[in-house]
């Protein structure tokens, strides 16, 4: 743990009613940390800084990190995304059961339908179907989907029981597989219109906008009226406090003290 704690802190909101930290940690960037390093960063980021939201999933090879982390906070402190691939039942199954098991945890506060490909939302809906029965047995608090394509987020809006969706965006409209940035902004818009928790990942690109991290966020942040929460992948601390403190301060009017 570091020994001085940083101001900087991320404010809380709620993610298709579940509190959250406005800015989430995505955990695909610290897979190749050991277990217990990777969980110090979390922890660290979680005590010194608030983000208690941690995005995680099978493929990302961070879970053992995850669930290290887990262990040392009360379960309900922390709020996890995971998800599935699958279209079947059984594949959906299959993941969820993984992922509780190498978590360590009884229930996901979120579980999503995973980079969903225009025209395939059909062919997961009863993968979608075994996850609300999930729900309804409290092993997860709220479903959705990831995409990147804006017609399955417009598609999803349609759906009620699609409770978050969550897609790539930024000014570039980098990572965005189908439909233009506007069609991404229409699409994320009408879905929080219809009461969709929305959370966005690479706001920077994937790397892409770091040269100009203060403009990437600004823009992103001009549309915060349909954005509920923000995924800015980092792979450190050091990463996660910089980008913290300049979101804070274009959000809400905060900067760090020395």
């Amino acid at each position: 743990m570091l020994l001085q704690e940083n101001p900087v802190r991320a404010h809380r909101v709620r993610l298709a009613g579940i509190p959250v930290s406005e800015v989430c940690f995505g955990t695909e960037h610290i897979n190749r940390s050991v277990p217990e390093f990777g969980a110090g960063i979390l922890e660290d980021a979680a005590r010194l800084h608030g983000i208690t939201f941690w995005d995680t999933d099978n493929a990302y090879g961070s879970q053992t990190q995850v669930a290290a982390a887990l262990r040392r906070f009360p379960r309900e402190e922390i709020a996890i995304t995971s998800k599935t691939y699958g279209r079947s039942r059984e594949e959906a199954e299959y993941d969820l059961t993984r992922t509780l098991r190498e978590l360590e945890t009884p229930y996901l506060d979120f579980f999503l339908l995973h980079e969903v490909a225009a025209g395939t939302l059909s062919e997961k809906m009863p993968a979608f179907a075994y996850m609300l029965e999930m729900q309804k047995k409290g092993l997860v608090r709220a479903v959705g989907l990831s995409t990147h394509c804006a017609p399955v987020i417009s598609a999803a809006a349609d759906i009620p029981e699609i409770q978050v969706v969550c897609a790539p965006f930024n000014r570039e409209g980098s990572r965005i597989e189908e439909g233009s940035l506007l069609d991404m902004e229409n699409a994320l818009c009408k879905a929080h219109s219809k009461g969709k928790g929305v959370y966005v990942i690479k706001v920077l690109g994937k790397g892409e906008l770091t040269y100009d991290i203060r403009g990437a966020l600004a823009w992103a942040l001009e549309r915060r009226e349909f954005l509920d929460a923000y995924n800015l992948g980092v792979a450190n601390l050091s990463e996660a406090r910089e980008n913290l403190t300049i979101f804070n301060e274009l959000a809400h009017g905060e900067e760090a003290r020395a």
